[in-house]
């Protein structure tokens, strides 16, 4: 036990209340955010003297509005722009709706109606400062540990007056950023299963990673014999944690073997049974977890010159994300064993970083405690744009977005244009028994507007078409082609924690002919035993695609 986590009932006044027993979950568990690198000692100084390791950082950008009735400049239609704030995601969750959490510094457990409903911060740079030395990623896993093992419950027994509660049901939930969520993957995979004998499943409900380069760090506009030199250089930093050798201690996923070594496939990796993304042997479900991607490279710092625009500016997007079991087979890893995902626009830190974003929140807030799930997916797509020959080769780049009423953000966003994300395919790959998987949104029936019990989100969809013609020394490329764009607004009704949707309708936006008020009906065609709904219906008209919008819905 390390002397500035430890807390015994002795140091925190009970309670004057009766004593009680907390009961924990299904839904509300004790929030426990998790921060990034401090690679140098100045930077540690500057954590150890923010009382929430940075996770109190607000963002505020312009917007554009309205000009007030009444203004000289509304007859004009001049623009106007306001300044808007986003309080922070510690913020919010302790100001908005039924969650009303309480910050658990100090005293502020004290009196409380609901200390389940807390929010901790594992400050495991403390250590670091105050001793002068810098610790490994190992230590600040443990230190995290003894806080959801012992300290917690201490402070939370504490706060009933009731030192022999048993908070029944009692699991934290995790929300990192960065490297935090590599220090969260060490708990999980190795302290808590190894160290402690303890099932990670029995202490941590969920995982939420923002930023988190679960394959390490590629500064992929670097040489690689240079990119090792670097690495070198800041080694006595610890810089190394990100590198796949490092990672693989830490994460009990194995080490280089002469067999490894010798064994590579064609994609040049070794011969390891878990891949360096993954959950390994922690039992800890990919289902429990959700990954944060950012793609606003363009807001970070001077290291996104070495990083490359595919990236949050310092970790890139397909090393972002978590998944679980050994290495598949060459089909790659099945639907079910890949945590969930939402790509942001969003940058890795900063005035527009991923942690302080309207993103992220309304990501996290549904994910964490949402009642109904969807999968969204194209299906049955046809092209109709005139067939290529044989010396021109044809693929597409489907780009998606997802938008929930109220959110005022793209929850999800794949785009070429900023984002450098789009799904692309080879005309070839399309054909009636496509199926296209492009998301998996997270809505909760308690957000819905009180005139207003149905949810509301937004679905926009983008194809287009690149034509490549063989040339004598270089190929030539035509200018892209647009031929689909449509966003389509889907409301659904009657959908909790316990049931699948009793009415889910849609309309175009672009049908300028209905009012808002006209929708049409989809209905639920799913036989699944496990109550998944299931809802199909055509890709608006056009004469160049054609396909399905497929949603597979489910209590969550």
């Amino acid at each position: 036990m390390l002397p500035i986590l430890e807390v015994t009932e002795k140091q925190i006044p009970a309670s004057t209340s009766s004593p009680r027993l907390l009961t924990f979950g299904p839904v509300y568990y004790p929030i426990v955010y998790v921060r990034g690198y401090a690679m140098t000692p100045g930077e540690r100084e500057e954590v150890f003297h923010d009382g929430y390791y940075g996770f109190a950082a607000t963002s505020v950008e312009k917007r554009q509005a309205p000009t007030p009735p009444g203004n000289p400049e509304a007859a004009s239609g001049s623009n106007r722009q306001v300044a808007d704030i986003f309080e922070g995601q510690l913020i919010r969750f302790m100001k908005l709706g039924d969650y009303r959490y309480l910050d658990a510094v100090n005293e502020g457990l004290r009196e409380a109606a609901h200390p389940e409903r807390s929010i901790w911060v594992s400050r495991f740079y403390d250590q670091d400062f105050i001793s002068g030395q810098g610790r490994s990623i190992e230590d600040h896993a443990r230190e995290l540990a003894d806080l959801i093992l012992v300290d917690i419950p201490a402070r939370l027994r504490a706060a009933t007056g009731n030192p022999h509660d048993p908070l029944t049901g009692y699991k934290v939930i995790l929300i990192a950023h960065s490297m935090g969520g590599l220090v969260s993957r060490c708990l999980l995979q190795n302290i808590l299963p190894l160290e402690r004998q303890l099932a990670p499943t029995a202490w941590v409900h969920r995982l939420v990673t923002m930023g988190t380069p679960h394959r390490g760090i590629d500064l992929g506009r670097v040489p690689d014999f240079l990119e090792q030199a670097i690495v070198q250089a800041l080694n006595p930093f610890g810089s190394d944690i990100f590198q796949e050798k490092r990672m693989r201690e830490y994460l009990n996923l194995g080490q280089e073997t002469a067999a490894s070594l010798a064994n590579e496939d064609k994609d040049g990796k070794k011969d390891y049974t878990y891949d360096v993304h993954s959950l390994g042997e922690s039992r800890f479900p990919a289902s429990q977890c959700l990954c944060l991607i950012g793609s606003d490279y363009a807001s970070y710092g001077a290291v996104r010159n070495v990083t490359g625009a595919y990236s949050d500016g310092l970790v890139r997007q397909d090393r972002a994300y978590l998944v679980a079991g050994p290495r598949p087979g060459p089909g790659g890893y099945a639907h079910a064993d890949r945590a969930f995902t939402a790509n942001v626009h969003r940058a890795h830190s900063g005035y527009r970083g991923i942690v302080n974003s309207y993103e992220s929140f309304e990501n996290i807030q549904r994910f964490l405690f949402g009642d109904v799930r969807v999968d969204i997916a194209l299906g049955g797509l046809r092209v109709h744009t005139p067939v290529p020959d044989n010396s021109t080769k044809v693929f597409y780049d489907f780009e998606f977005k997802l938008s929930v009423r109220g959110s005022n953000a793209y929850l999800h966003q794949r785009g070429q244009i900023p984002c450098e994300n789009a799904i692309r395919l080879d005309r070839h790959a399309l054909n009636p028994n496509t199926e296209l998987k492009l998301h998996t949104a997270f809505l909760n029936s308690k957000l819905a507007r009180l005139n207003d019990p149905a949810l509301h989100f937004l679905l926009a969809f983008r194809v287009v078409e690149f034509r490549v013609r063989d040339g004598f020394l270089f190929d030539t490329s035509y200018p892209e082609r647009t031929i689909y764009s449509e966003s389509v607004e889907m409301r659904v009704t009657g959908a909790n924690e316990a049931e699948v949707p009793t009415l889910v309708e849609y309309h175009w936006l672009s049908d300028a002919n209905a009012p808002d008020g006209d929708w049409a009906a989809v209905p639920n065609t799913g036989t699944d035993t496990n109550a998944l709904a299931a809802y199909d219906f055509d890709l608006r008209a056009s004469g160049s695609l054609a396909g399905q919008v497929r949603l597979r819905a489910a209590a969550w």
